[in-house]
């Protein structure tokens, strides 16, 4: 297998994540995903892009991104191994409530996870994606285009990575290109264990008639990152959902 590189995953264990771990080996990445002590997620994630791109190189990293030791650990057991040719900011956390219920608390966490963490790593990385002419995906939500079902703190984080993204993609040009993927509503083990009727009415609401798989996401993801003329953008993958 001819190695095109390494790529970064936060969130990696499961859902989005995992499918973009699992295309980004099939394209001849080495790839690090990194996991909040969900070891036999990440063993499962290793395993199934290993599977769908034997010889490839995945290797799983605990990390909890809250924590900023954790983040540096990250960047120097990444660079140890060699130069960065990809970042994925995915990894996500949800806080539901409405502002009467919302505590500083789960403000601040929304953010941490979503914004300081992929500002970190896009800082520790850096110079590496520079050197390579890499590039960073930042992965929003069409909460945080058009406003989020889940909450102030979901859609107001998710809104903030799209300017982080701009600005980043300002500053770090010509050598790095950063772009926003804004996924819909995606048939990860968290909506199948929505209530059916709620299901329903989501696909209703989505004019191709159904919510996207992981891997079409993880697709569309990492697509962009290769689209060598693209910086500063932000792709929708939402089957039409902002159109109503």
């Amino acid at each position: 297998m001819t190695v095109r590189g390494s790529v970064v995953v936060t969130g990696g264990s499961r859902g989005i994540g995992r499918a973009f771990v699992v295309d980004a080996a099939r394209r001849g990445y080495d790839v690090f995903l990194t996991h909040r002590g969900r070891a036999s997620d990440a063993e499962e994630a290793v395993a199934a892009a290993q599977e769908a791109a034997p010889g490839a190189t995945v290797t799983a990293v605990e990390a909890d991104l809250l924590d900023r030791a954790a983040l540096e650990n990250l960047i120097t057991t990444v660079l140890d191994h060699g130069p960065v040719h990809l970042l994925v900011n995915n990894a996500g956390t949800m806080a539901h409530g409405l502002l009467d219920e919302l505590t500083e608390e789960g403000w601040k966490r929304s953010f941490d996870v979503h914004v300081t963490a992929p500002m970190v790593l896009a800082r520790g990385f850096a110079e590496s994606l520079a050197s390579t002419h890499g590039a960073i995906l930042n992965v929003s939500s069409t909460g945080g285009v058009v406003g989020s079902v889940h909450g102030a703190a979901y859609g107001a984080s998710k809104a903030a990575i799209l300017g982080f993204s701009k600005s980043l993609a300002r500053e770090l040009a010509p050598f790095v290109r950063v772009n926003t993927l804004a996924p819909g509503p995606v048939g990860t083990d968290m909506y199948a264990d929505l209530p059916e009727d709620e299901r329903r009415a989501v696909e209703a609401e989505t004019p191709l008639g159904r919510v996207a798989e992981p891997w079409e996401i993880a697709r569309a993801g990492l697509d962009l990152c290769h689209w060598t003329y693209a910086t500063g953008q932000t792709l929708v993958a939402d089957g039409g959902r902002v159109l109503t």
